[in-house]
């Protein structure tokens, strides 16, 4: 786990942008952004969540291991 603050996960995550989202955007994203929790007041992103998340929606996986499951096994069903 490697919980960052918005701004450290904007420069990381948005590195190669010439205008990466605002500080307010992401905060009002939060919530949608996996790996985001509140520490306190502050809101924090772990990016280990979130590029494991990221990985597996790039690749077309669905994020609950369970539904995973039950989509292989439905493959081999139909096999």
């Amino acid at each position: 786990m490697r919980p960052v603050s918005i701004q450290t996960f904007i420069e990381v995550v948005y590195c190669d942008d010439n205008q990466p989202p605002s500080l307010a955007t992401i905060r009002r994203r939060c919530p949608e952004i996996p790996g985001a929790f509140r520490d306190g007041r502050r809101w924090r992103i772990d990016l280990d969540t979130y590029f494991e998340t990221m990985e597996r929606r790039i690749r077309g996986l669905p994020e609950n291991p369970q539904e995973l499951g039950l989509l292989q096994d439905l493959a081999e069903q139909l096999q």
